[in-house]
Protein backbone atom coordinates (compact mmCIF):
# COMPACT_ATOMS: atom_id res chain seq x y z
CA UNK A 1 0.00 0.00 0.00
CA UNK A 2 1.33 3.10 -0.92
CA UNK A 3 1.11 6.57 0.96
CA UNK A 4 1.04 9.98 -1.21
CA UNK A 5 2.27 12.64 -0.11
CA UNK A 6 -1.40 14.30 0.01
CA UNK A 7 -2.01 11.86 2.80
CA UNK A 8 1.06 12.79 4.97
CA UNK A 9 0.33 16.29 4.43
CA UNK A 10 -3.03 15.58 6.12
CA UNK A 11 -1.44 13.30 9.33
CA UNK A 12 1.39 16.31 9.47
CA UNK A 13 -1.02 18.98 9.20
CA UNK A 14 -2.48 17.85 12.47
CA UNK A 15 -0.14 16.62 14.31
CA UNK A 16 1.29 20.15 14.31
CA UNK A 17 -1.97 21.23 15.55
CA UNK A 18 -2.11 18.59 17.56
CA UNK A 19 1.16 20.07 19.22
CA UNK A 20 0.53 23.17 19.15
CA UNK A 21 -3.60 22.49 21.18
CA UNK A 22 -1.04 20.64 23.68
CA UNK A 23 1.78 23.57 24.27
CA UNK A 24 -0.90 25.46 24.86
CA UNK A 25 -3.70 24.56 26.91
CA UNK A 26 -1.02 21.92 28.86
CA UNK A 27 0.03 25.00 31.21
CA UNK A 28 -3.64 26.19 31.68
CA UNK A 29 -4.79 22.39 32.46
CA UNK A 30 -1.41 21.85 35.23
CA UNK A 31 -2.71 25.29 36.69
CA UNK A 32 -5.79 23.85 38.15
CA UNK A 33 -5.03 21.75 41.45
CA UNK A 34 -7.69 19.24 40.58
CA UNK A 35 -6.08 18.38 37.07
CA UNK A 36 -2.38 18.24 38.47
CA UNK A 37 -2.78 14.41 38.14
CA UNK A 38 -2.11 15.40 34.22
CA UNK A 39 1.32 17.02 35.03
CA UNK A 40 2.39 13.82 32.73
CA UNK A 41 1.05 15.69 29.90
CA UNK A 42 4.13 18.27 30.67
CA UNK A 43 6.83 15.71 30.12
CA UNK A 44 9.62 16.87 28.23
CA UNK A 45 9.78 13.31 26.46
CA UNK A 46 6.51 13.86 24.81
CA UNK A 47 7.31 17.44 23.82
CA UNK A 48 10.45 16.21 22.31
CA UNK A 49 8.34 13.61 20.70
CA UNK A 50 5.84 16.03 18.97
CA UNK A 51 9.08 18.06 17.58
CA UNK A 52 10.48 14.91 15.81
CA UNK A 53 7.64 13.82 14.57
CA UNK A 54 7.12 17.56 13.17
CA UNK A 55 11.19 17.26 11.73
CA UNK A 56 9.55 13.45 10.66
CA UNK A 57 6.90 14.39 8.50
CA UNK A 58 9.47 17.63 6.81
CA UNK A 59 11.44 15.16 6.01
CA UNK A 60 8.94 12.46 4.26
CA UNK A 61 6.83 14.91 2.78
CA UNK A 62 7.87 18.27 1.82
CA UNK A 63 11.32 17.57 0.76
CA UNK A 64 9.98 14.73 -1.93
CA UNK A 65 7.33 17.15 -3.10
CA UNK A 66 9.65 20.13 -3.58
CA UNK A 67 12.11 18.03 -5.06
CA UNK A 68 9.85 15.91 -7.53
CA UNK A 69 6.70 17.75 -7.92
CA UNK A 70 6.17 21.54 -7.76
CA UNK A 71 9.76 22.98 -6.97
CA UNK A 72 8.10 25.59 -4.75
CA UNK A 73 10.57 25.83 -2.05
CA UNK A 74 7.76 28.09 -0.04
CA UNK A 75 6.99 25.60 2.45
CA UNK A 76 10.00 24.68 3.22
CA UNK A 77 11.08 28.11 3.94
CA UNK A 78 7.96 28.56 6.09
CA UNK A 79 8.26 25.10 7.40
CA UNK A 80 12.22 26.22 8.62
CA UNK A 81 10.74 29.35 10.02
CA UNK A 82 8.06 27.53 12.21
CA UNK A 83 10.74 25.07 13.57
CA UNK A 84 13.20 28.15 14.38
CA UNK A 85 10.58 29.60 16.32
CA UNK A 86 10.22 26.12 18.16
CA UNK A 87 13.68 26.25 18.72
CA UNK A 88 13.87 29.77 20.62
CA UNK A 89 11.09 28.61 22.73
CA UNK A 90 13.37 25.77 24.30
CA UNK A 91 15.89 28.77 25.51
CA UNK A 92 13.19 28.64 28.63
CA UNK A 93 13.89 32.25 28.72
CA UNK A 94 10.50 32.20 29.88
CA UNK A 95 7.45 30.24 30.55
CA UNK A 96 5.37 32.65 28.41
CA UNK A 97 7.91 32.89 25.40
CA UNK A 98 8.33 29.12 25.34
CA UNK A 99 4.34 28.62 25.26
CA UNK A 100 4.08 31.67 22.39
CA UNK A 101 7.35 30.52 20.46
CA UNK A 102 5.95 27.12 19.86
CA UNK A 103 2.75 27.14 19.66
CA UNK A 104 3.48 29.99 16.74
CA UNK A 105 6.19 27.64 15.22
CA UNK A 106 3.82 24.72 15.75
CA UNK A 107 1.10 26.88 13.99
CA UNK A 108 3.35 28.22 10.97
CA UNK A 109 4.58 24.25 10.54
CA UNK A 110 0.96 23.26 9.93
CA UNK A 111 0.79 25.87 7.48
CA UNK A 112 3.69 24.79 5.64
CA UNK A 113 2.14 21.19 5.16
CA UNK A 114 -1.07 23.07 4.33
CA UNK A 115 0.50 24.99 1.49
CA UNK A 116 2.29 22.01 0.22
CA UNK A 117 -0.89 19.75 0.10
CA UNK A 118 -2.20 22.84 -1.91
CA UNK A 119 0.34 23.12 -4.46
CA UNK A 120 0.48 19.21 -4.67
CA UNK A 121 -3.32 19.03 -5.41
CA UNK A 122 -2.46 22.10 -7.91
CA UNK A 123 0.01 20.32 -9.70
CA UNK A 124 -1.56 17.02 -9.55
CA UNK A 125 -5.26 18.60 -11.28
Amino acid sequence: MKINNNSIDIVALFSSLICAMHCATIPLLLSFSSLSSLHFLGNKFIEWAFISLGLIFVIISLLPSYKKIHKNSKPLIIAFLGFLLIAFGRLNLSEIFEIVNTVAGAFIVSYAHYLNWKLLRFKTN
